[in-house]
């Protein structure tokens, strides 16, 4: 006796594999300014020619409660046409109440997705480094 259909389809759609995480270290260690410039000169190249999707941006504001805040959050992405990913960046901001905890005012990573199947392929934990450079 098999497993139901249902069952069946539903592991099929969580066969994705985990996306690679690059931590803050490993980020910061194997980036450089120098390294950014020809993927932005592209990058912008590509939107001059009307060649890039970049939808306005998300933004969620969280209020200071006695369960979180204060601080924002803003979500932004884009896809260069004819390119085999995407990506999406989320960045938490003005956290200042961290500073209390030792801890930094705002965090970030990137995603990047398959443009093809839309699977999570890595996730890069950047805090603004990558933003920065």
């Amino acid at each position: 006796v098999g497993a139901p259909a249902a069952v069946l389809g539903a592991r099929a759609l969580s066969a994705f594999p985990a996306p690679r995480l690059f931590d803050y270290e490993t980020v910061t260690k194997n980036l450089s300014v120098a390294d950014a410039i020809e993927s932005v000169e592209a990058a912008f190249s590509a939107l001059a020619k009307g060649k890039v999707d970049v939808p306005m941006p998300m933004h969620i504001e969280v209020e200071e409660s006695s369960v979180a805040g204060p601080g924002d959050c803003h979500i932004k992405g884009g896809y260069v046409s004819g390119t085999p990913t995407f990506t999406v960046k989320l960045a938490c901001v003005s956290f200042y109440k961290n500073l209390e905890k030792g801890l930094p005012p705002g965090s970030g990573i990137f995603v990047v997705v398959n443009a093809v199947t839309g699977a999570p392929l890595a996730v890069f934990q950047e805090n603004r480094f990558m933003t920065d450079l």
